[in-house]
């Protein structure tokens, strides 16, 4: 009983240590003043703090340039990075959403709220 309750407590001594040595999470700084984020849970993505309005205009923008999703009716949200999207729409159409999504700048997670898929 001893021994598991010492391996709980090197486990927790470990894990804390790796957070506090900033592999968990928080800010880096860079010489040009851009604050960063990175964290595990994000994969590892690394860019500068953009807004969330910033976020959705990006995506939202993204859209239009683009020839299969230009007269697509997509609902775009995003909130500390996570970026929700709502629409009616096909796979296809879908796909290139969530992918053009992902790209932009600042997001960390784009996720579905609702999607009703249409016919090719």
């Amino acid at each position: 009983m001893l021994k598991i309750n010492l391996v709980f407590v090197f486990l927790a001594v470990f894990a804390t240590a790796g957070c506090v040595g900033g592999l968990g999470g928080g800010s880096a700084s860079s010489d040009t003043g851009v604050t960063s984020v990175a964290s595990l849970s994000d994969g590892g993505r690394v860019g500068p703090r953009v807004s969330d309005s910033e976020i959705t205009r990006s995506i939202q923008s993204a859209f239009r340039e683009d020839d299969l999703l230009a007269n697509a009716n997509i609902t775009v949200n995003s909130d500390q990075g996570i970026v929700s999207m709502s629409g009616r729409l096909t796979a296809r159409a879908a796909n290139r959403a969530m992918s053009l999504a992902r790209s932009a700048p600042g997001v960390q997670r784009v996720v579905w709220a609702n999607i009703d898929y249409i016919p090719e």
